[in-house]
């Protein structure tokens, strides 16, 4: 995968996830979240750049172990910044409903489902 395809592709799915998210936080059930939305976008889309750009160096490493240390590496990060998000988020502004985390996990999901993707085109690159 080239870097304009996947600053293309990720273009067009952070514009879908945008216009889902708006329309997400349309819901008043939502209703005073709009932050925790736009900032966990902001957090999935620069992850998701950092996980590529340490994925392909990984994979045009001549130790093919060196990708699967940067794919599980970036796995079990998000998932740990992912809980240090959620827990901050409810110590510190502690939300009136557990709605919040609707558009945190919808982002979750298209965004991981998004980086197996890629992950798997540049894990077979050759060096």
């Amino acid at each position: 995968m080239t870097h304009r395809s996947f600053l293309l592709q990720l273009t067009l799915l952070t514009a879908a996830s945008a216009a889902g998210l708006w329309l997400m936080l349309g819901m008043p059930q939502l209703a005073g979240f709009e932050w925790f939305g736009w900032g966990c976008l902001i957090f999935f889309v620069l992850l998701t750049i950092a996980m590529f750009y340490a994925g392909h160096s990984a994979a045009r490493s001549s130790n093919k172990n060196d990708f699967t240390n940067a794919a599980m590496g970036f796995s079990g990060g998000k998932i740990f910044l992912s809980a240090i998000i959620i827990l901050m988020y409810v110590e510190l502004a502690a939300p009136t409903s557990k709605f919040f985390i609707l558009p945190f996990f919808a982002l979750y999901i298209i965004y991981t489902v998004f980086e197996v993707y890629f992950m798997s085109k540049l894990g077979r690159m050759k060096p």
